[in-house]
């Protein structure tokens, strides 16, 4: 009796063991099967998406871009907008009014997006464009110079633009009336301590210079440019251009900047 129930009992274990295997294997192929549906109808979106953005004009298409890239005749690299400074172009690009062409176009600002969109603009039109077609936009006179503003700041306060070397003619770093000359071959040197976190506002860059020891000011010189970029304590910066100061930006930095002018320019 006793053998007769260990055999039963390794029976149904035995059964037990293939029963659980079997339900594994039906439930993996029905799982892969229903991630296989649910990624083809991910991807099916996706196209269905892709076709419809390509059906919108190219400025709504250039406005849903993530990133933006722009230039002018002064500079030799596509800057990248910052994100709320994107959201400040696209408040005067919903205000654009389209029209059949231009009637004569030479731009003084070229851009591109990462989704393949190009502009320009001479900032009495905006001429937006593929390989395909094309779209101008009259510009209202009553909105051009802000406009302008808006390029320039987010092209000479970049930070894109601050560290581009190539364009510096002289360099003069001063802590009040203490003033050092930055010789040309270290310029690189300050360059690779210039890192950024994210553009910011101006209230805790402001209040972090007031409690800071130590401030230091790098004037740059370029060609056709002039920049100044203010540290305020260790972990911010203040990007100064234009020919009156009018162009501003602020920045949360890493801190190697800092103790490098601090540090080996000062010695302090």
């Amino acid at each position: 009796m006793a053998t007769k129930k260990k055999s039963k009992l390794r029976f149904y274990i035995v059964l037990g063991v293939i029963a659980f295997f079997v339900i594994y294997i039906v439930g993996f192929f029905a799982a892969t099967k229903y991630e296989t549906n649910e990624a083809e109808e991910d991807n099916k979106l996706v196209r269905e998406e892709n076709v419809a953005d390509n059906t919108l004009p190219l400025l709504s298409q250039l406005k849903a871009s993530g990133k933006v890239y722009i230039s002018d005749k002064k500079t030799d690299t596509s800057i990248k907008i910052e994100k709320d400074r994107w959201t400040d172009y696209k408040y005067y690009l919903n205000e654009f009014r389209k029209v059949r062409n231009a009637i004569s176009f030479d731009p003084i600002y070229s851009g591109y997006s990462s989704t393949g969109i190009k502009f320009s603009t001479d900032l009495d039109f905006l001429k937006v464009y593929t390989v395909e077609k094309e779209e101008y936009y009259k510009i209202p006179v009553s909105q051009k110079k802000d406009f302008e503003k808006v390029i320039n700041e987010s092209i000479y306060t970049s930070f894109d633009f601050a560290i581009n070397d190539n364009k510096w003619k002289s360099v003069h770093i001063s802590k009040g009336e203490d003033v050092k000359t930055l010789r040309k071959w270290n310029y690189n040197n300050l360059v690779s301590k210039m890192r950024y976190k994210r553009h910011v506002g101006k209230v805790q860059p402001e209040k972090a210079r007031e409690k800071s020891k130590y401030n230091y000011s790098v004037y740059i010189d370029g060609e056709g440019f002039s920049i100044r970029i203010d540290t305020m304590g260790p972990n911010y910066i203040k990007i100064i251009s234009g020919e009156k100061g009018e162009y501003v930006a602020y920045y949360e930095v890493y801190n190697d900047m800092y103790k490098y002018i601090k540090e080996n320019i000062f010695k302090e």
